[in-house]
């Protein structure tokens, strides 16, 4: 089968140098949308991001770099959070091969082992009715350490990633579920997302800054992220983390801890997808 992956970015660097060699070798095309459309002009990344996708070595021809820079003239998108992302996915949509059999469009921050791909082939072949898969996430926390749980379980749900691909469709943002409503679970046994979403001190800070000061964020927020991170991410004593099965913390770990309460546990790093080298990752994003 034919896999296509699409992603849409801004300022990930050091996820890029650890996936895209990945994704090179696994897929058949790849698209990337490089667009800072938060920002007051939109501009493609100013950390190199760009610069690495459009140099790297591309001799089967795999790569595609949209480099769009006003999204005034989109008119046909959907999906559900930030109106600017769905309209990359509809402008990246436009690029997918009619000859690809499966689309992807997991974050830059989401990881995932090898072993899913021939896996996803299997559901789709032998489920017709199956129109897309999702995994649960396995959310990190500060490093590769500690995952956020809670006193249920030790993943979260969040959007499907993959979709059986039909040409001439126009994927949606955050509601692949939803456009595609025959979803088929993996057991997190069997397979999960390795999420990076809040991993390195100054990535969770900019992070922060993001969600709270203008103009992309809610000021009103401020005194609680402040206060998680004086009273909570600061503080943290990985000695009192000391049994592997202990939930520790709950529920103010999570940096929505109003909206979600979470706690966190160990995380043996030895078993995160082998291409990920852990060490360097989390200098670059310290970065």
């Amino acid at each position: 089968m034919n896999h296509c992956h699409f992603s849409i970015l801004y300022n990930e660097l050091p996820f890029l140098k650890q996936k895209l060699p990945f994704l090179y070798e696994n897929y058949q095309q790849l698209i990337f949308f490089d667009l800072g459309i938060f920002e007051e002009e939109n501009l493609f990344s100013s950390d190199g991001s760009h610069e690495f996708i459009k140099n790297y070595p591309d001799p089967e021809n795999k790569i595609t770099l949209i480099e769009k820079t006003n999204l005034d003239d989109v008119f046909n998108f959907t999906g559900s959070v930030a109106i600017g992302k769905q309209k990359m996915f509809a402008v990246g949509s436009q690029y997918v091969r009619d000859d690809i059999d499966i689309f992807w469009c997991t974050d830059m921050d989401e990881f995932f082992n090898q072993s899913l791909i021939r896996k996803v082939e299997n559901v789709f072949s032998n489920n017709r009715e199956v129109r897309s898969i999702d995994l649960r996430h396995l959310c990190f926390w500060k490093n590769f350490s500690y995952t956020l749980s809670t006193p249920e379980e030790d993943v979260m749900t969040l959007y499907a990633r993959i979709a059986r691909h039909t040409p001439g469709n126009i994927y949606s943002h955050c509601a692949i579920q939803e456009q595609f409503k025959e979803t088929y679970f993996f057991d997190p046994e069997d397979e999960v997302y390795y999420h990076f979403a809040w991993v390195g001190d100054s990535r969770v800070r900019r992070k922060i800054r993001y969600y709270t000061e203008p103009p992309t964020g809610n000021p009103g927020n401020k005194g609680m992220y402040n206060h998680y991170i004086e009273q909570i991410w600061e503080k943290f004593d990985s000695n009192l983390m000391l049994d592997p099965h202990t939930l520790y913390g709950y529920p103010w770990m999570h940096p929505n801890f109003i909206g979600l309460k979470m706690g966190i546990k160990r995380f043996d790093k030895a078993t995160l997808p082998r291409y990920i080298d852990s060490e360097t990752l989390l200098a670059d994003l310290e970065k």
